[in-house]
């Protein structure tokens, strides 16, 4: 009874082509889609495939085929499915040797995963979402400026027409910018699993043969559903349940999943943040940072860390807080995007004045090397720092060459 009728029908849908029927390769070398007997069909030039490791896949290796429609950018783009090399992480089996990746998500750091060394320590990464933030926060005020004009303008007319343009194409922008985000953050989590297993596997291997194979298992805090009915029930604040709903968990975690090659899991992770893993004393958190308020403890960590590593916990001692007196946590924390912070731009470009005026022929390094930068001189790039230094009078001027001679050395 509550069911209503669409009120706007739908101009545009996905169409599909299956392989060796849908779609075939002309003796052109093009790509013919089928639309249906005594229907013309669609021929394309053969597109160039490629895995995610860079190597090309040829159309033998195809499998269904859709033309899709972007709206907001107004263009077509082909969906090709393929099949590629067997690189699946081992699944969990019984009887063989299993480490346990626990993942914590979370808004402000899209992934902390934390997983168990073989010296007892527990390494955790936390992913820094600040990138996806910044798109989200200006894909929000760019579309309620435009949609605030377009409230004062007459539907149908010209300038409406230009600012839903205008709106669509900043929907397009940030989607597409969201989009590889959310590659981003996990393809770092595949890595970071994957070098886990690699260690893992060496450690087996050297104990109990080199035939050992260790199975990975995800377990993800269980945050499904949390977005829903915020408005209603009130649970959270304005800006809160905005990023609720605008939260891209389950597209990085479909991701995750088809690049590991495993099933993720799920677990409650009901005070997850809030217990200290050291001595299960339940403390309530303010703020990113983590301070067991036993004073026989005093465990002090990242909000997100304690977190990724209760989860662990959870998922190994079926859904118990077993503590752990001898705890070390080893955490490392890493952008999703490569990106520049404000001081890595000034130092950047002090580290480029003092080249400039040290006159001794030193080319002008560009500025994808500056992240990491590792100069086939570093000590002379230091000493030539601090003889910049030395010469100028600015106190100022001296505080700046002391961090450009320290981040060159």
């Amino acid at each position: 009874m509550k069911a209503r009728v669409p009120w706007r029908e739908k101009k545009y849908r996905p169409l599909s082509f299956s392989a060796k029927f849908g779609w075939r390769i002309t003796p052109e070398g093009r790509l013919a889609l089928s639309l249906g007997r005594g229907r013309g069909r669609i021929v394309l030039p053969l597109p160039e495939v490629r895995s995610r490791d860079g190597r090309p896949v040829s159309p033998g290796d195809w499998g269904e085929i859709r033309l899709c429609w972007d709206r907001n950018g107004r263009s077509w783009s082909l969906h090709i499915a393929y099949s590629a090399p067997g690189d699946a992480l081992p699944a969990p089996v019984e009887g063989r040797p299993t480490v346990t990746v626990a993942i914590d998500e979370g808004v402000i750091n899209p992934m902390t995963l934390a997983a168990p060394l073989p010296d007892g320590s527990m390494k955790v990464l936390v992913l820094n979402g600040r990138q996806g933030r910044s798109v989200k926060r200006y894909r929000n005020k760019a579309v309620a400026r435009l949609t605030s004009r377009m409230s004062r303008c007459k539907n149908g007319s010209r300038k409406h027409r230009r600012l839903q343009a205008a709106k669509k194409q900043v929907e397009a922008k940030t989607e597409r910018r969201l989009h590889d985000f959310d590659h981003q953050v996990s393809a770092k989590a595949e890595k970071f699993t994957r070098e886990v297993h690699e260690t893992w596997t060496e450690h087996h291997q050297t104990v109990s043969g080199p035939e050992t194979v260790v199975g990975v298992r995800l377990v993800a805090g269980d945050v499904r559903g949390i977005e829903q009915n915020t408005n209603k029930k009130r649970r959270a604040s304005r800006s809160t349940r905005q990023q609720l709903s605008q939260w891209s968990r389950g597209r990085q975690e479909d991701f995750l999943q088809y690049k590991t090659g495993l099933k993720l899991e799920h677990i409650s992770e009901a005070h997850s943040s809030q217990t200290c893993p050291k001595c299960n004393t339940r403390t309530k958190v303010r703020g990113r940072d983590y301070v067991c308020k036993n004073k026989n403890c005093g465990f002090w960590c990242h909000r997100d860390a304690v977190g990724g590593v209760n989860i662990h916990t959870l998922a190994v001692n079926d859904g118990t807080f077993v503590p752990d007196p001898d705890l070390r946590v080893e955490v490392t924390y890493r952008r999703s995007q490569a990106g520049w912070s404000p001081l890595q731009r000034s130092l950047h470009a002090y580290h480029q004045d003092v080249l400039g005026r040290a006159g001794t022929g030193a080319c002008r390094e560009e500025r994808r090397s500056a992240q990491n930068r590792a100069t086939p001189a570093s000590s002379t790039a230091a000493g030539v720092a601090v003889d910049c230094a030395a010469l100028s009078d600015d106190p100022t001027t001296r505080k700046g060459a002391g961090r450009a001679s320290a981040h060159a050395a």
